[in-house]
């Protein structure tokens, strides 16, 4: 299989879904021009704020199964890139993007509460970079309300991470068949500034 990470010297353009209302979003994009991600963590060291506890056994409630829902995903992710794949961006440092507006436009379709009134703006990389692209639809699947076992979330993250497709693999939830069109996010560790500062 191809590899989905690539390190580039040229300018990329992108795409990304930006806040205008966003106090630190306008800052950026007036007075610097840009974003800046994270950077590349040492391997062996952790991106993790917060560890599960092993020894919690009591009840939840359905706020905090919904927290952690959306957590857990992102965790599951991370221990799976710690683990295999370290030399590839963080979900939790990296800039999300888009490779293409088609793509932009579709994660806008299926997460229209979360883009809600954000802007789509073209945006080109300051060398170098270090970027990978993946299928987003994974995340969706690990966000459903449903159980996955260990063995299913360690074979999720490596699909995740090779940029493997949701449409190309047989998933099931709640005993029913699931599957999504492929939504390609971009995975960005550098710097990017934008094309229009206007917002």
């Amino acid at each position: 299989m191809e590899s989905n990470l690539y390190r580039n010297d040229e300018p990329v353009d992108f795409w990304v879904w930006i806040n205008p209302q966003n106090c630190l979003v306008k800052h950026q994009i007036t007075f610097t021009g840009g974003f800046t991600s994270g950077g590349l963590l040492k391997k062996g060291k952790s991106n993790l704020m917060f560890i599960p506890d092993p020894e919690f056994e009591s009840d939840i409630t359905p706020f905090q199964f919904g927290i952690m829902r959306e957590y857990m995903a992102e965790y599951n992710l991370e221990r799976g890139r710690e683990r295999y794949f370290p030399d590839y961006p963080s979900r939790l440092n990296a800039i999300y993007l888009f490779a293409s507006e088609v793509e932009a436009h579709k994660y806008r379709e299926r997460h229209m509460q979360h883009v809600g009134d954000r802007v789509l703006k073209k945006v080109h990389s300051i060398m170098p970079c270090l970027y990978s692209i993946h299928d987003s639809s994974w995340v969706d699947f690990l966000r459903l309300t449903h159980s996955v076992d260990p063995e299913s979330l360690d074979n999720i993250s490596k699909a995740y991470w090779t940029g493997m497709r949701v449409e190309d693999n047989e998933l099931s939830s709640m005993g029913k068949l699931w599957s999504e069109q492929a939504v390609l996010e971009v995975l960005f560790l550098g710097r990017i500034e934008f094309y229009d500062r206007s917002l």
